[in-house]
């Protein structure tokens, strides 16, 4: 990927970043050292809950997405910060064996209020298994503006 500065950002872009796979053994690992509910590490537990059987921490889901975001789009660019998530959905769980096809599309870009040399990219970014949505954020980042 070339390096993208954020005049190189265009409104309405999507980009395909991919796909990334779970395993139960990742989600147990993940969820033992950050997020221990019995739905994410303990197979009774989370057999006998509403979802029937393991699956990933909505923070682990998150977690998925963003190599592959990073790696098609934020990697090699003029980005400075995360400036804040507006929206943070999980319509569906992520179970193990699953894989993850994730998008962004760039919804809006514009000059900081603050700082004539920065500016702010809105982005949503979807997850999907099987074309049913996993996860679904919208945030917005800070650009460097190159004059």
């Amino acid at each position: 990927m070339s390096h993208r500065t954020y005049a190189d950002v265009t409104v309405g872009e999507q980009i395909d970043c991919g796909t990334t796979a779970v395993s139960e053994a990742d989600i147990v690992r993940f969820a033992e050292e950050f997020d221990p509910l019995g739905i994410h590490v303990d197979r009774d537990a989370a057999a006998a809950s509403h979802f029937g059987g393991l699956i990933a921490s909505s923070i682990h889901t998150f977690a998925l997405t963003q190599p592959p975001v990073v790696e098609h789009f934020y990697g090699n660019s003029d980005l400075i910060a995360a400036g804040h998530i507006e929206e943070f959905r999980l319509p569906a769980p992520v179970r193990p064996g699953d894989t993850l096809a994730v998008s962004l599309t760039v919804e809006d870009k514009r000059q900081s209020e603050r700082t004539d040399d920065r500016g702010v990219v809105t982005t949503r970014r979807r997850a999907t298994v099987d074309g049913q949505t996993v996860l679904d954020l919208r945030n917005q980042t800070i650009w460097e503006r190159r004059q």
